[in-house]
C-alpha cells in the first residue's frame, strides 16, 4: 500500500514575479479545466494500492482560482473516498490574495496551509516582488496574520537563495522569531532542471551541497542557543525524529526513501510528471491522467528506468554513515548535484555532515 502525494499544479498564473522562480506561467492554458482536476481526484481515490492521499494544491498561485472550483473538488473527494481511507487537503500560497471567505473554506473543510516567507526585508523584498514589482512582505505577513488569527495552523517555507546564504542562518532565525513565525522550514533555491548539462555546469539558483550544510549548522546552532525549542524548524526537527527513532509521524519526502511512484506533479493538462523540480526533464514525465489511470503510470518505462537507476544510487549510498538517517536523501539533490556542484555527489546524500551535528550537539533542556 502506498501514503500518495499529489502536487498539483492546478495553475501557473502568478501575481508575483520572484526572482528564482519558474514556475509561473501566463495565457489562457494556464489553468486546470475542473474536469482534469475531477478525473485526477477520482483515479487517485479510487486506486486500490492508494492508501491514503494527499493533495497539495499549488501553482503558480492557487489562490487564483475561485473558492467555488475548490468546492466542487471536495465534493468529488466525498464522492470517490473509499471507507477509512486518509485524505489530506493543504495548499502552497503566497498569502497575498487571503479573504475571509478564503479562510472559512479553510477552516470547514479542514486544509492545513502552508505559506512563502524569505526572511529578513532585504531577502524577501530582494526577490518576492509582485507583477508591477513592487515590494509584498507586508502584504504577505497581514496574510499569515489573518490565517493564524482564525486559529489556522499555518507552515511557513523559506526560500534560500544568494542574498538569504550571504545574510546567514541567524538572520534568518531572528526575523522568524521576531515575526511570530515559529514554524517553517528552509528550500533552498534551485534551477530549473537541464538534463543535457555536463558536470560542473554553473547556473544561477544553485546552492551546493558544501553551502547548505553550512547554513543547516548554522541554523540549527543558533536555535539551539536561543533556548526557544518551541520553534519547529522542519530541517531540524526531521533529522532529530529520526535520530530519536521514533515510529509513526510525517516526514519531508527528502527523508522518505523512495519518493517514486508515491509522489506526483499533475500539470494543468493532466500530465503526470515526478516532483515538481523535475518537471521539464522529459524522462521524469510518466503519463497523463486524462489517457491513464495511475496503476498504467506505475508502468511507464520512464518510471522504470528511472527506478532502475536510482536503485543502483541507492547501492552507492549505503557507504553513507548516515544513510539509515537520510535514507539516501533526495533523488532530486543528487540528480542537480550532478550537473552543477563542483563537488558532486556520489557516496553520501550531503547530510551527513549536518546529521553528524545534530547527534553531537543535542539540545539539553534546562531542569527546573
Amino acid at each position: 500500500m502506498r501514503n500518495v502525494g499529489l502536487i498539483v499544479k492546478v495553475t501557473r498564473l502568478c501575481n508575483l514575479r520572484c526572482s528564482y522562480c519558474y514556475d509561473w506561467r501566463s495565457g489562457q492554458d494556464q489553468r486546470m479545466p475542473f474536469d482534469v482536476a475531477a478525473r485526477m481526484t477520482a483515479a487517485a481515490l479510487r486506486d486500490p494500492e492508494h492508501d491514503a492521499v494527499e493533495f497539495l494544491w499549488h501553482g503558480g498561485e492557487p489562490t487564483l482560482i475561485p473558492v467555488q472550483y475548490f468546492e466542487k473538488v471536495m465534493a468529488v473527494q466525498a464522492r470517490f473516498r473509499r471507507p477509512g481511507q486518509p485524505i489530506v487537503n493543504s495548499i502552497h500560497t503566497n498569502a497575498t490574495h487571503i479573504t475571509k471567505r478564503w479562510v472559512e473554506f479553510f477552516q470547514r473543510y479542514r486544509w492545513q496551509v502552508g505559506i512563502s516567507v524569505d526572511g529578513p526585508r532585504e531577502v524577501h523584498e530582494a526577490h518576492r516582488v509582485d507583477a508591477a514589482g513592487r515590494p509584498t512582505l507586508e502584504r504577505v505577513l497581514r496574510g499569515y496574520e489573518q490565517l493564524r488569527s482564525e486559529g489556522l495552523g499555518v507552515g511557513v517555507i523559506s526560500v534560500v537563495d544568494r542574498q538569504a546564504l550571504a545574510l546567514g542562518p541567524a538572520a534568518l532565525f531572528d526575523f522568524m522569531a521576531e515575526v511570530g513565525i515559529h514554524n517553517y522550514g528552509v528550500n533552498f533555491a534551485m534551477p530549473d532542471p537541464q538534463p543535457g548539462a555536463a558536470p560542473g555546469t554553473r547556473v544561477d539558483h544553485y546552492i551546493t551541497t558544501k553551502e547548505r550544510t553550512e547554513f543547516l549548522i548554522g541554523l540549527y546552532d543558533r536555535w539551539r542557543a536561543s533556548g526557544a525549542h518551541h520553534i519547529k524548524i522542519r530541517e531540524i526537527a526531521t533529522v532529530q525524529h529520526r535520530l530519536s527513532q521514533v515510529k509513526g509521524g510525517s516526514l519531508p519526502c527528502t527523508y522518505g526513501g523512495d519518493c517514486f511512484g508515491n509522489l506526483y506533479t499533475v500539470e494543468a493538462n493532466g500530465d503526470v510528471n515526478h516532483c515538481c523540480y523535475m518537471v521539464g526533464d522529459p524522462q521524469y514525465r510518466w503519463g497523463n491522467i486524462m489517457r491513464q489511470d495511475f496503476s498504467a503510470i506505475r508502468q511507464s518505462p520512464n518510471m522504470h528506468t528511472v527506478v532502475a537507476a536510482r536503485a543502483r544510487q541507492e547501492g552507492e549510498l549505503q557507504q553513507c554513515p548516515e544513510v539509515g538517517v537520510c535514507r539516501g536523501g533526495c533523488p532530486m539533490e543528487m540528480y542537480m548535484s550532478a550537473r552543477h556542484d563542483p563537488e558532486p555527489l556520489t557516496e553520501c546524500c550531503g547530510q551527513a555532515d549536518f546529521i553528524r551535528h545534530v547527534r553531537t550537539h543535542p539540545v539539553v533542556e534546562a531542569v527546573a
